[in-house]
């Protein structure tokens, strides 16, 4: 028959029980230590596990926006040259039609003024011709009056002396 055991009995040889208890409590504190300072050592790995592969995320991530923003960038700097190009062509059509217009207008005021000097012209031509006709009919008086003429002009260098 097996031995009963009753709680709480007293230990049959003391000292080395307690000597037991004493070497099995220090290795289980020894094993706990060792147990801590092993997860511990884990999680200072995890950790700079976790510290490297963020890391490696960031630079992978800045990398990656870089690329996107110059991409990016690139595609803005394409759009303003095409639109800085179709300005430069509105610019060079408009100025083509500038000078078209200039030209035509330059040609249009050379014909007015041609014809504003033959009108001069036939102006004199017929102030000249009425000049002669009345010459013709009253040679006495404009004799008088151009010495009326003659005089005036003679005065006012007399009032200058």
């Amino acid at each position: 028959m097996p031995e009963e055991v009753t709680p709480f009995a007293p230990p049959a040889d003391d000292a080395s029980s307690s000597a037991e208890i004493s070497a099995r409590v220090s290795a289980v504190f020894t094993a706990a230590e060792k147990a801590a300072q092993h997860m511990l050592t884990m999680a200072r790995e995890e950790a700079d596990d976790i510290r490297r592969r963020a890391h490696s995320d960031g630079e992978a991530l800045r990398a990656q926006l870089r690329v996107e923003a110059e991409r990016e960038a690139s595609v803005l700097i394409d759009r303003a040259r095409e639109e800085a190009s179709a300005i430069q062509e509105e610019a060079r059509e408009a100025a083509g039609r500038v000078q078209v217009e200039a030209d035509a207008r330059k040609l249009r005021l050379r014909e007015e003024i041609r014809l504003i000097g033959e009108r001069i012209d036939w102006a004199h031509d017929g102030l000249r011709e009425v000049s002669a006709r009345l010459d013709g009919l009253f040679p006495e008086e404009r004799a008088a009056f151009a010495a009326e003429l003659d005089g005036d002009a003679e005065a006012p260098e007399a009032e200058r002396d």
